[in-house]
């Protein structure tokens, strides 16, 4: 099992509905379903028909200066969107399902077009998924 998968998951489980933010806006709840929807949009289960609100260039300026980047409409948590929460366990386990899924995609997977991005290749799609992981579990202490 990939080394990234294994450290997130362990990540992933240390996540009460207690725990709390160190910045931002969303809670432990919404932060979890924010991300299982970005992996149900990876994996083809979840369609975004909205366009960006900024170029791809302000984007990644602002991830790497560690400043929000606007998510897109449709999986915004902090608005009420996205996939609805249903009990924190579930959600977590959906999360930690949907994680390895996209883990196990084999090479030759079709990617969907990143939201800010456009094509990314299989390497870049890592890349892009964990940098969004990462920040957010790293929000939220773990």
């Amino acid at each position: 099992m990939n080394s990234n998968l294994i450290t997130f998951l362990d990540r992933i489980r240390q996540l009460t509905p207690n725990t709390k933010a160190k910045y931002g806006q969303m809670n432990v709840h919404q932060m979890v379903c924010h991300c299982t929807d970005f992996y149900r949009f990876v994996l083809g289960l979840l369609k975004l028909e909205e366009q960006p609100t900024i170029s791809a260039m302000e984007a990644l300026l602002r991830a790497q200066s560690r400043e929000t980047v606007p998510a897109p409409r449709s999986i915004d948590q902090v608005k009420g969107n996205g996939t609805p929460p249903t009990t924190f366990e579930e959600d977590r386990k959906a999360l930690a399902n949907l994680l390895r899924d996209f883990y196990q995609l084999d090479e030759y997977y079709d990617f969907p077009e990143h939201f800010y991005f456009g094509k990314l290749n299989r390497s870049e799609w890592h890349k892009a998924s964990d940098y969004h992981l990462s920040h957010h579990l790293r929000q939220f202490g773990v």
